[in-house]
């Protein structure tokens, strides 16, 4: 047993020197097969891209926008803002009433001292008639006066044609004269109760005026403030009892819009500057416009500044309150600067040479025999095209109603 063991061991031993799997001739052979069919697959892609039919594409060419006022200018920046109305007035009473009647709704359209509502004015309306009828009554004692007057002086003229020939006594003619004197005294009297009855109606009248609300100005009815029946009143009650006002009014051709812009680049902004006002009801639609105003203070809280924004052509669609987003443009460069400037020039192409890759607007640009893509930030241009500020330049040729597969790098072949 002890003499066997060692040879019994000796079978254990590792042989280093004895070929290995790996190296052996059928693994090399299917290492050589397998890099073989792949450098194969990549030639065959390889000549698939180089060799591939290319797409049939249409094309059209970026035009330059320079002769459109406020087209071809770049945005500076962007700000949301509101339409507001320079002339707006919350129209109230001048006395204090119970209104009787509301002659207007939300959106009428109405003209200076057109009413708007009626209180109940029966008071005042008697105290009219009764000053006219006081007026009447005066006018009628002038009258009266005016005739006696008239009658004592001819009595005293013919008292001093008889007294001048001694037919009538001195006393007789001292009578004339006194009844000529009260007469006309008694004419100035009744003037003055002519004048002050006058007075009187004028007064009433304007109470009587005052119970009809008038329309300050041109514009339209926004809002109403209260219902027929409530009292309303100049100052209205802190317990809400009484109204302050009937409606709320504005004059629509003042309508501007009022943006906040940062105040870290209110810099960039001045008075009279392009711009343009997209509507949030109309977002395909940009209106032209211009800085009116650049209010001298700032919000502390939110900080911005305050900035006024004017349409250079108002539009029906426009309406108090309406949300925007206001595009400042930079101001144009003379033909000497433009290849100096740094900003890009904006040109227009179809509405149908846009697609959407990643989240973006995107273009496919014609460079050779590729399609190329490009992001870009369109904004609207009539109904069918729009405006690229950067990314392309004018005279080149964008894919319009790209076919299904193109992508980037794509050959195209030009119909």
């Amino acid at each position: 047993m002890t003499a066997e063991t060692p040879s019994d061991l000796s079978g254990l031993r590792i042989d280093r020197d004895a070929p290995s799997p790996e190296s052996s001739p059928i693994r090399r052979i299917a290492l050589l097969s397998a890099a073989a069919l792949g450098l194969l697959a990549a030639a065959f892609f390889i000549y698939r891209a180089v060799h591939s039919p290319a797409l049939s594409v249409q094309v059209a060419r970026a035009e330059s926008l320079g002769g459109a006022p406020g087209a071809g200018a770049a945005e500076i920046l962007t700000a949301n803002g509101y339409v507001v109305a320079r002339q707006r007035a919350s129209v109230s009473t001048e006395v204090a009433g119970r209104l009787n009647r509301l002659l207007v709704e939300e959106g009428s359209r109405v003209r200076k001292g057109q009413v708007l509502g009626i209180l109940q004015n029966a008071d005042q309306r008697s105290a009219l008639e009764s000053a006219r009828a006081a007026l009447a009554s005066s006018e009628a004692g002038l009258a009266e006066a005016e005739a006696s007057a008239k009658e004592a002086a001819l009595a005293r003229g013919r008292s001093e044609q008889l007294h001048a020939k001694g037919l009538v006594s001195q006393a007789e003619l001292d009578r004339a004269v006194a009844a000529d004197d009260m007469a006309r005294a008694r004419v100035k009297s009744a003037e003055a109760a002519v004048k002050n009855a006058r007075a009187r109606v004028q007064s009433a009248q304007v109470e009587y005026e005052k119970t009809f609300v008038r329309a300050p100005f041109d514009g339209a009815v926004l809002r109403k403030e209260a219902d027929v029946g409530e009292i309303v009143s100049p100052v209205p009650s802190s317990g809400g009892l009484t109204r302050g006002a009937i409606v709320t009014m504005a004059n629509l051709a003042t309508l501007e819009v009022e943006a906040d812009v940062n105040e870290g680049y209110v810099s960039r902004v001045h008075e009279g500057m392009r711009a343009e006002i997209v509507l949030d009801a109309y977002p395909d639609v940009r209106f032209p416009a211009h800085v009116r105003q650049i209010v001298p203070t700032a919000d502390r809280q939110k900080a911005t500044v305050l900035v006024k924004v004017a349409f250079d052509r108002l539009d029906p669609r426009v309406l108090p309150e309406m949300g925007v987003k206001t595009t400042f443009l930079a101001d144009p460069v003379s033909p000497a600067e433009t290849g100096k400037s740094s900003i890009p020039a904006a040109v227009s192409i179809p509405k149908g040479a846009l697609r959407e890759a990643q989240g973006r607007a995107v273009v496919y640009v014609v460079e050779g025999d590729r399609a190329v893509m490009r992001g870009v930030s369109p904004r609207p241009l009539g109904q069918d095209r729009v405006i690229v500020s950067g990314g392309l330049a004018p005279g080149e040729r964008v894919i319009v109603e790209a076919p299904a597969g193109l992508s980037d790098k794509t050959r195209v072949k030009v119909k």
